[in-house]
Formats: structure tokens, sequence, C-alpha cells
């Protein structure tokens, strides 16, 4: 008998407010700057994004995310055993997001809880993590990863990518550990680092040790993020896809569908072509939602499930990459 980790419910949660490209065109007329950030959001592939409203925070639209990914489970608060929360603009540091998480839902049995920050790559991370508690510790049976991403306040209004490019919102997905004669569900993950590109993207820019110092001005709290060539993303996202299916004897086309990074529509594209297919078989939402960090592949499931199921037995991809870089890919088999 195996012990596998299904995904049993996904949900998204979307703020209601949305910016089309027209607006980010017309702010960057005062940097003299709006034919290059016309050009970045053609290649990014946006259209719209959708903004936090006042009062909104990660903690709030993770718990909405939540209770989507709980409605459409068919369980309650009270199924899940833990809560994993993953977000790189956690609302606080301390006490941890899950625990607040867990206050908000009543969640009276998830004893376990902890905050992740893998940036984004954080929620296919922490379903990794998830997936091997609950195939090594028959104290867990449903454990629920939520993520979210607050971006828009910390963005530099200089910054084409972060402020012009990335949208909030919050994706959870719940697992569970059923006992079955045939393996499925998660099967396996796979990361690369190539930390050469430590400087390209911080937050705070500041640090951390340096926030409550005065000479800090408020752009100095926010993301900074340095131009660099990412022209790397297609070929190396290739080579980790590659190299976890061979891991399980697969071949890119045994794949039914990629569940990727919504960061780059080009990039993306170029990725299918390598892998031998086209965009058929990966669903692009950054148009519609900009780029949401760790939660974008969740959001891409939560958006395919709400057009067609996947059949048992049909193989999909998640993978994305995270500032520095690093990415991850996990296999999962329905």
């Amino acid at each position: 008998m195996f012990k596998n980790v299904h995904i049993v419910g996904v949900g998204a949660y979307h703020p209601k407010t949305k910016v089309d490209n027209q607006y980010y065109i017309n702010h960057f007329k005062s940097y003299k700057a709006e034919k290059h950030a016309e050009a970045l959001m053609d290649k990014l592939g946006r259209e719209t994004r959708t903004l936090a409203e006042e009062g909104e925070t990660s903690i709030t639209m993770a718990v909405e995310a939540s209770r989507r990914a709980l409605s459409n489970s068919g369980l309650s608060a009270g199924d899940i055993d833990m809560i994993i929360s993953v977000s790189d603009t956690p609302e606080y540091l301390s006490p941890c997001c899950a625990l607040l998480i867990k206050n908000q839902l009543q969640a009276e049995n998830a004893q376990g809880v902890f905050d992740m920050n893998a940036n984004c790559i954080g929620m296919i991370i922490a379903m990794d993590t998830a997936a091997r508690y609950l195939k090594t510790d028959n104290k867990y049976k449903r454990i629920l990863i939520v993520g979210s991403l607050l971006i828009s306040p910390q963005a530099r209004m200089d910054d084409m990518v972060a402020y012009a490019c990335t949208g909030d919102g919050a994706a959870a997905v719940i697992l569970e550990r059923r006992e079955e004669a045939v393996e499925r569900g998660i099967l396996g993950s796979r990361m690369f680092t190539d930390d050469s590109y430590y400087w390209s993207i911080t937050m705070p820019a500041c640090g951390m040790s340096k926030i409550s110092d005065e000479a800090a001005g408020p752009e100095d709290r926010k993301m900074l993020w340095k131009p660099f060539d990412f022209g790397f993303l297609s070929e190396k996202w290739t080579e980790l896809i590659t190299n976890l299916l061979a891991e399980h004897d697969y071949k890119p086309e045994n794949v039914a569908h990629y569940l990727m990074s919504q960061f780059s529509k080009a990039d993306l594209e170029l990725t299918m072509t390598s892998l031998g297919t086209d965009m058929k078989d990966s669903i692009y939402i950054g148009n519609r939602y900009g780029y949401t960090g760790c939660t974008s592949p969740i959001m891409a499931l939560d958006d395919k499930l709400k057009m067609e199921k996947f059949s048992d037995g049909e193989i999909v991809v998640f993978c994305s990459v995270a500032s520095g870089y690093s990415m991850a890919a996990l296999l999962y088999k329905w």
C-alpha cells in the first residue's frame, strides 16, 4: 500500500480592484519611460492586475482563500490538522501568520502551525514539506497550505516590474493522505539554485536591521528590484522539469498540464516549446491578475479546475522561480 498525498481542495482570492496597462503607461510618463514600461508589460503578458483594497492584508486574503478551498473540498476547518502559511509579505513576523489564520478559521484541531518563506517558490516547497509530514507522521491526515502576497504597498513607484506588473491575492490548497494500492498524488520534487543573483531583488531594501533607522526613508523600506537579465528562465525550467520527470521514468510527452510561474508569458511560451508542446498544455493567468508571487501556480490550478477537471492518471507539473534565484518543481499524478 502507498501513502498517497492528494490535492482535495483548492481556492483563490483576488481583490476586487483592477488596474489596466494604460494606468501604468501614464504613470511612467513622468519618468520618461512609458515606452519601456509598455514593452515590458507586453513581454510579460500583462493586461490587468488585482490590487488589495484598504483594510485588506496578507492574512485577510489568506483566510478568504482558505475558506474557498475548504468549501471546494467539502471539508470544515475542524478537519485540518496543520496549517502552513507562505508569504514574503507577512503581516506579522510574530506571532506566526499561520496561528492567526487558524484563529480566524476556527481550525481547533490544527495543532501544527508555522510560516514558511521561500519567496515565489514558497507554495511548491510547502506542498512538498506537507507531503513529507503526511507520509511519515500518522498524526496528520490533512494539511492546509495557504499563500498570500500583498506587494502593492511594498513596490517602489519607479520600479517597472514590482509596481507595474505584480498583483495582490491569495491561494490555498488542502492535502490529504490516503492509503491506496497504486501510487498517486504528490510523487516527488526537485530544486535548483544559482545564488549568483543574490543581489538582484531585496525586500526591504535597507534590510531588517535598519528598518527602524530614521535614516532609512520610505522607499528604502520597500522592495528594491535591480535590473538583470532573466533570459535563463526557459532553459533552466526545461532542465529542471526534464530531470524531475526522468527521476520518475516520465518524459515531457507524458505530462498533461504544466502549472507554472505566471511571471512572464514570453518565457513560459519558450519553455513549452522547449518541452515539445505549446500553451494548450499550460494555462496563463498573469494577464488577468498580474504576477502574484508564490500563489501564482496554485491560482493557475484554481482557474484550470474551474474550466475542466483532470482525469485519473494524468500527470501535472508545478514549477516556479524565486528571487536570487532558486527554482522548484513538483510532480503530481491525479
